[in-house]
């Protein structure tokens, strides 16, 4: 069974697809489940790894990131999500990432996910852009 996260300082790395990061700010649905996801986003811990090496493992895959925006447990907790330990294993087509790790919005109904990832991605941008770094 996934273990809850309980730092309420650990950050936790969202990877921003190019088409979805416009003027140096990521989309605010980056901050949600996408329909695959079953509820659950997947986030990397900075417990276990650093903003840069999230970026590089991610992208060996062949996924596409122009960004990491990171939002702490405590703002996460603070929307009510719940966010769980789920270190990957390597498969023929994935590296193992032990830093991984998901937010659960599965007690909340699909359509509130909006207004919640809208304000998560505010805590994001207030934090600022994780990897690369900014230039400003």
């Amino acid at each position: 069974m996934a273990e809850q996260l309980t730092d309420p300082n650990e950050v936790l790395f969202r990877q921003i697809h190019p088409s979805n990061f416009k003027d140096g700010r990521p989309a605010s649905d980056r901050f949600r489940p996408q329909p695959s996801d079953h509820g659950k986003m997947s986030v990397d811990r900075a417990a276990l790894t650093s903003a840069n090496a999230s970026h590089a493992l991610y992208s060996s895959s062949g996924n596409l990131s122009a960004a990491v925006f990171g939002v702490s447990v405590e703002e996460f907790l603070e929307e009510s999500l719940i966010c769980l330990s789920d270190p990957l294993i390597a498969t023929a087509g994935q590296p193992a990432n032990p830093a991984h790790a998901l937010v659960d919005y599965t007690s909340f109904e699909e359509r509130k996910w909006k207004n919640i990832s809208k304000r998560l991605c505010i805590k994001a941008i207030e934090r600022g852009q994780l990897h690369p770094p900014d230039e400003d």
